[in-house]
């Protein structure tokens, strides 16, 4: 009996201690068949997995700040690999061009290229773009 509980904790404990990978679909959240380009300045950036993400704060043609939420097609692991570190980021001037969220009138996107504006328009993939890092 004792090796039979033994031998059951021991199975269990190795299930418990493998994580678990679930991932979803970006189809779910964003729209595939169209495409949205803001310009902005990019207030936050942060490097996490499964999907590295940033805010920018967008001005309208009144003046008006809208927040947008970026999801990056990457994680952190493939950014770091493309060299990209998060004060390079920051304040930076942009535009990001991605597929928008499925929600009408939503601030957020599944980004695919970042411009810098200020920097000679160099241009960062985050993710699924030729060349770029692989989509997670």
């Amino acid at each position: 009996m004792k090796l039979r509980t033994l031998a059951a904790f021991v199975v269990m404990s190795a299930v418990l201690v493998v994580p678990a990978k679930a991932h979803h679909s970006f189809n779910t959240f964003f729209d595939g068949s169209k495409t949205v380009k803001i310009e902005g300045v990019i207030k936050t950036f942060r490097l996490v997995s499964p999907h590295s993400d940033m805010t920018v704060e967008v001005k309208d043609a009144s003046g008006k700040v809208a927040t947008w939420h970026i999801t990056a097609r990457t994680g952190a692991v493939n950014a770091r690999r493309e060299g990209w570190k998060v004060e390079e980021f920051i304040g930076k001037r942009v535009t990001v061009e991605g597929n928008p969220t499925r929600r009408v009138g939503g601030t957020a996107m599944a980004a695919g290229v970042v411009t810098f504006l200020d920097e000679g328009n160099k241009v960062v993939c985050l993710g699924g773009c030729p060349g770029g890092p692989p989509v997670e």
